[in-house]
């Protein structure tokens, strides 16, 4: 039984890194200005971006829980956490201000989500967390 979940977790896992992979390699990590406003579909890539990878810390936080991790897991969830916590918040600014057409407040919005994808991303990869290769 532990075999099978250690497969379905590590499947899962792999599979979210394929999607998170394809999701960034469509998603510029350009910082936004008024002469260069947040769309629609930029609010669209940045989020579904973010939420790839928070869906794949959660994959590994199951691992973690399972036994079936590594052994620095618990540590490496809390370090990651401390930026994949002020993602919710962030994102429903953003929503808020494109549909509003508020860009100057977008702009700075996406801009700090694009920045705490790069430091997510960054933290995970220094503790030796794969959520795929950005661009």
């Amino acid at each position: 039984m532990r075999k099978i979940i250690l497969a379905l977790t590590l499947s899962l896992g792999l599979a979210g890194c394929a999607q998170l992979q394809m999701v960034t390699e469509g998603i510029s990590l350009a910082t936004k200005s008024i002469a260069n406003p947040v769309t629609k579909a930029e609010e669209a890539q940045v989020e579904l971006a973010l939420d790839t990878a928070v869906q794949a810390l959660l994959t590994y936080k199951r691992a973690c829980i399972a036994d079936s991790a590594d052994k620095n897991c618990k540590a490496n969830i809390a370090q990651i956490q401390a930026y994949t916590r002020q993602v919710p918040a962030l994102v429903s600014q953003l929503r808020t201000f494109v549909d509003n057409n508020d860009q100057i407040n977008a702009t700075v919005v996406y801009n700090q989500l694009t920045a705490l994808y790069t430091n997510v991303k960054g933290a995970a990869a220094s503790l030796g967390v794969s959520l795929g290769s950005a661009t």
